[in-house]
Formats: C-alpha cells, sequence, structure tokens
C-alpha cells in the first residue's frame, strides 16, 4: 500500500511543503546479520509501527536501529509477539538486527511507516 499527500507546514513564519508516503513490509532476520528495512536517499521524519510476529527459540530480541550517515541517532529493541509505535525525526536508515548467534535462528515480523520528507 502507498498513499502521498501533500501538505503545506507554516514553521516560525516560513511555509514549508512536505511529502508524505507510507511504506508497508514484511521482514526476516537471521542470527546477528543486520537487515535494511528502509533507507532513503534524503533524511526524513517519520511515525510508524514494527512488529515481531515469531522467532526461533534462540532469538530473544531483534534491536531496531534509526541511523544517520551511518550514525546511530535511535534503537529500540523487540522481543517476540512485541508491537512498537515509534516516531523519530532526523534519520535515513532502518536497521534490524536479531541477538542469536546462531545461523540457525531468526526473527520475522512487518512494519509500517509514514515517512515525512521536505521538498525543496
Amino acid at each position: 500500500m502507498s498513499c502521498l499527500s501533500n501538505t503545506i507546514v507554516t514553521c516560525c513564519g516560513t511555509k514549508r511543503q512536505f511529502v508524505q508516503d507510507c511504506v508497508e513490509c514484511r521482514w526476516l532476520v537471521f542470527n546477528q546479520t543486520p537487515a535494511i528495512i528502509f533507507q532513503a536517499n534524503k533524511i526524513v521524519s517519520a511515525s510508524g509501527t514494527i512488529e515481531q510476529s515469531s522467532s526461533t527459540s534462540g532469538m530473544t530480541k531483534v534491536d531496531v536501529i534509526f541511523s544517520k550517515g551511518g550514525t546511530t541517532i535511535k534503537t529500540f529493541t523487540l522481543e517476540n509477539q512485541q508491537c512498537l509505535a515509534f516516531t523519530v525525526v532526523g534519520f535515513d536508515t532502518i536497521t534490524l538486527r536479531g541477538n542469536a548467534p546462531s545461523s540457525l535462528e531468526s526473527a520475522s515480523g512487518s512494519f509500517s511507516l509514514t515517512p515525512r520528507y521536505q521538498i525543496f
């Protein structure tokens, strides 16, 4: 599903136009191998949800890492059957990383993201 809308926002007397999209997908991570689930070509602010719907017994948590230019700005941790709602400002990548040492361990889930970015 995708959606697109234009919104004029007035901030400190300056009008700024923002674009808003909607991104939804399923994800799967194995062991401690990082998996990028979202990457933008510009800095965004976004709200969304992420759910870990299932995992093998050795995968007890998955870190949700928001970064900007390779630098981590915010990390959340999900456990099995947990859902998280978030709003994060100023990132360009979301990466997932599990905590299981074995390549036989995995976790899966879904996420929905509403990124907003400024039109120049």
